[in-house]
């Protein structure tokens, strides 16, 4: 059964390759998920009152440990779709320029008074 998953993922990778426009098909659903991750840990910080430190600690983690959870939750809600098993490569590549662009924006906004200590 696995030889069979890495066949088809090796498949799909043959698929990406062959249409680069695939990639841009993944993308949006992907980057959705850290915005609202992102959101909803500015909600939550400001909710509970954390301090600018805590909310950063905060969004880096549910960012970080959230990725891979929500990508194995939609591989195994959707086996038959050899396309999400991409997604599993593609999304730590995207991951590590989006926590980089959310550090950024974190100091923006410290910076212009959006979060007081």
């Amino acid at each position: 059964m696995i030889t069979g998953r890495l066949h088809d993922f090796a498949s799909q990778g043959e698929t990406l390759v062959n249409n680069p426009t695939l990639l841009l098909k993944l993308l949006p659903p992907i980057v959705l998920f850290f915005a609202i991750n992102f959101l909803i840990g500015q909600g939550a910080g400001r909710l509970f009152k954390f301090s600018y430190e805590n909310v950063v600690c905060f969004n880096f983690t549910t960012l970080a440990r959230n990725s891979p959870l929500s990508l194995a939750i939609a591989i195994s809600a959707f086996p038959h779709r050899p396309l999400i098993a991409l997604v599993l490569v593609i999304g730590p590549l995207i991951e590590l320029p989006v926590l980089a662009f959310i550090a950024q924006l974190l100091l923006f906004l410290r910076k212009k008074g959006y979060w007081s200590d």
